[in-house]
């Protein structure tokens, strides 16, 4: 975060070679000064380590924030006073103080950010995952619980699962027998066959669009902007080339999502299907233009709250999903006891199945386990609330509108909660309670409280049953020379972490390791 604000200021400020680099730095300096001279919000504030003027502490978060205020917060306690730019924070890295914030606070703290990004992307501020509870967010949270995202749904979308489940592992099972010994990139496959489900499910699209929904993950989770944290900087982002990438991108989507809208409506009015969209009858757009038509809660929803609804489910059903799949992968291939012991369970259920069933999952349970520690030490790493009211935190008066950040990177490696806790160890969700939905403030890989991720049944489902089937029909092993040690397990800067290199591995059908033995 800090490197990228330093690099940005030296590329497009201080660089000799920028023409207007004089006038540029002098209105940088007097903002730098100005800036300094800031004050911290009144009332009894938590510790704070010292800042800088104009960034504040930003520079001390290094480049993976989270593993920052992870050590910031052994030096100081777990709740710290910092400012990201012009913006004071909270950093709160204790379950302890979760739970004041979820169970005492939780109606203070409902509000998320907007980041640039989110804001270009809707405008309106229809957003489910940061606007505020206003009748929008009311309205979508209820028909994502009772329609869009309901056990019903989510199990009527097995087939689209199976197929393409299937269709991935038809393609890993050709690279055996075509390349046998050759590597493949399981992360490039991962990210098609999460578009692919999602394409399908919510927009009712059989032809996935993977790389525009990978880019605009990238874009709102990832890049940097100065508008987010030093407001009177914003003008750089015209510099960088981030606002043309934004509005580009936004108009892209917004004709993309438009155009599938009128094709599902003139459908839903009597219309013949296109045969170029090739739509699949059961799918979000689908359920919302039903509920209109019989004037019922979907009634209610404008073309914009509609194309907001879409978006969010696409961006959020991409991105992370397929990162999880990388992640468990990448953990299995580091730890052959684990992967042993997974792949004997999963086989055991199947047994001579052909293909595996959406009931079989059921019984795998130590699979589950597997997952559940990936998402504790790979899953989303913060988390950003802002409070509509002052509150008292840990002995501390936060004030209106302060940003609380929740460091679930350090909660999720808190040694007084788990045992071991930077080892892979699956074993220790055995015969445990935990769940996805962060009812014991310890563990909440997709958010918790009011905010909590309503899609994590759909993307569980996928999740659990492509990585059956990969574990199931196939043996993996690591490219030729690499030891498990040597794996390359660096994570993005983002909040959702994603590999920085991508996972690279060795398919072995079990049809033909059986053989060779």
């Amino acid at each position: 975060m800090a490197a990228s604000i330093i690099g940005s200021l030296w590329t497009v400020v201080i660089n000799p070679t920028t023409p207007v680099c004089a006038l540029l730095l002098f209105f940088s300096l007097v903002l730098f000064f100005r800036l300094g001279r800031r004050r911290r919000p009144g009332g009894s504030l938590p510790p704070s380590p010292r800042g800088l003027p104009l960034i504040g502490n930003l520079h001390q978060v290094t480049a993976t924030p989270h593993k920052g205020l992870h050590a910031l917060s052994l030096k100081y306690g777990p709740l710290l006073f910092m400012r990201f730019g012009a913006f004071p924070h909270f950093v709160i890295s204790s379950g302890e103080l979760v739970r004041e914030v979820v169970k005492t606070h939780d109606a203070i703290f409902t509000y998320r950010t907007t980041t640039k990004a989110s804001r270009m992307f809707f405008p309106e501020g229809e957003d489910l995952l940061s606007s505020p509870e206003n009748n929008f967010w009311r309205l979508t949270r209820k028909l994502c619980v009772n329609e869009l995202l309901s056990n019903k749904m989510v199990k009527s979308f097995q087939f689209i699962r199976e197929e393409e489940v299937g269709r991935l592992v038809k393609t890993i099972g050709s690279s055996c027998i075509n390349s046998i010994g050759s590597e493949i990139d399981l992360s490039k496959l991962f990210v098609k066959l999460s578009g692919s489900v999602v394409s399908r499910a919510v927009l009712g699209l059989k032809s996935a669009e993977e790389e525009g929904g990978r880019e605009t993950v990238h874009i709102i989770t990832d890049l940097f902007s100065f508008e987010d944290y030093i407001p009177t900087l914003s003008w750089l982002d015209h510099l960088t080339g981030l606002n043309r990438k934004l509005k580009k991108t936004s108009r892209d989507l917004n004709e993309l999502l438009d155009r599938v809208i009128d094709d599902h409506e003139r459908f839903n009015n009597g219309g013949e299907e296109d045969d170029d969209s090739q739509n699949d009858r059961k799918c979000f757009i689908r359920v919302i233009l039903d509920l209109q038509k019989k004037d019922m809660m979907g009634s209610e929803l404008t073309r914009g709250n509609i194309r907001s609804i879409l978006l969010d489910m696409f961006i959020a059903g991409i991105g992370s999903t397929a990162s999880t799949k990388e992640w468990i992968m990448a953990e299995l291939v580091r730890n052959p006891r684990i992967m042993k012991k997974v792949k004997e369970e999963v086989r055991s259920v199947v047994g001579e199945k052909s293909k595996i069933h959406e009931y079989d999952i059921d019984q795998m349970k130590y699979l589950k386990c597997v997952i559940k520690e990936t998402l504790r030490l790979h899953g989303p790493t913060l988390t950003l609330r802002e409070a509509s009211a002052t509150a008292s935190i840990g002995g501390f008066m936060l004030p209106d509108k302060a940003r609380v950040l929740i460091n679930m990177w350090t909660i999720h490696r808190d040694p007084t909660t788990w045992e071991r806790p930077l080892e892979f160890l699956p074993e220790r969700f055995l015969g445990t309670s935990y769940n996805f939905i962060g009812q014991d403030q310890v563990y909440f890989p997709f958010g918790l409280g009011r905010r909590v991720c309503p899609g994590v049944q759909f993307a569980m489902s996928e999740v659990e049953y492509a990585l059956s089937n990969l574990l199931c029909w196939f043996d993996w092993e690591l490219p030729k020379g690499m030891a498990p040690e040597d794996l390359d397990m660096r994570c993005t800067s983002s909040i959702g972490v994603h590999k920085v290199v991508p996972l690279r591995l060795v398919p072995v059908s079990v049809k033909a390791s059986a053989t060779q033995s």
